[in-house]
């Protein structure tokens, strides 16, 4: 059942983005026992159990593989459906995923900050968007509060990790109240918007989230 919600996700993300990926990002999906397991290994820091989501470049003998990680708790919410939460975390994994591919077939250098912006973004703009279809945009400035309210980072972040999501957030609070006024002129508007933002280089993204 999650493997489903993600793959609806990720259909979602690149019709919003007219974008194609060549891999399924449900292909990536690992629960809390493969997570155990890498930890085990010593392939990936044992800070990450409970994180709830990450995505891990995994050592291998000639390179590295990606995995998405989604605790099974989420999971389990996912499949039972209704919950914003579980959404937003399942949104961001595949936002990653989506990005880190793009990127790469681009030639595209990426940072961490950006994939946090992206991720930002991407839930906001996929909720306001689901809103737009079922409500005519009625619900949208309350999704706003929801997403963008009150906010906890994990206990084991480190601080230059705490600025780094906590920019994000900034970054994407602000442009988010722009793509809800943009819905007043039609969807078609706030898809033009956002398949720029998704293209452009990085620093002018960063300052474009902040334009007035």
């Amino acid at each position: 059942m999650a493997e489903r919600v993600l793959a609806g996700i990720q259909r979602h993300l690149e019709a919003i983005y007219a974008i194609e990926a060549q891999h399924a990002v449900k292909d990536f999906l690992i629960g809390d026992s493969q997570l155990e397991a890498l930890v085990e290994a010593g392939l990936v820091d044992a800070e990450l159990k409970g994180t709830g989501e990450q995505v891990l470049l995994v050592p291998e003998d000639d390179g590295f593989s990606l995995a998405l990680y989604l605790g099974d708790e989420i999971q389990g919410a996912l499949a039972r459906e209704g919950s914003l939460q579980a959404h937003c975390h399942a949104t961001e994994g595949v936002s990653h995923v989506l990005l880190l591919l793009w990127s790469a077939s681009q030639g595209r250098p990426l940072r961490r900050l950006d994939l946090e912006l992206q991720a930002e973004v991407d839930k906001a703009s996929t909720c306001l968007l689901l809103d737009q279809g079922a409500t005519g945009g009625r619900g949208r400035h309350d999704l706003l509060r929801r997403l963008f309210g009150s906010v906890e980072f994990g206990a084991h972040l480190a601080e230059h990790e705490r600025h780094r999501y906590r920019e994000a957030h900034r970054l994407a609070q602000v442009y988010a109240r722009r793509l809800a006024g943009l819905l007043d002129q039609g969807v078609g508007a706030l898809l033009q918007e956002l398949r720029c933002f998704y293209r452009m280089p990085a620093e002018e993204k960063r300052r474009h989230a902040l334009a007035a």
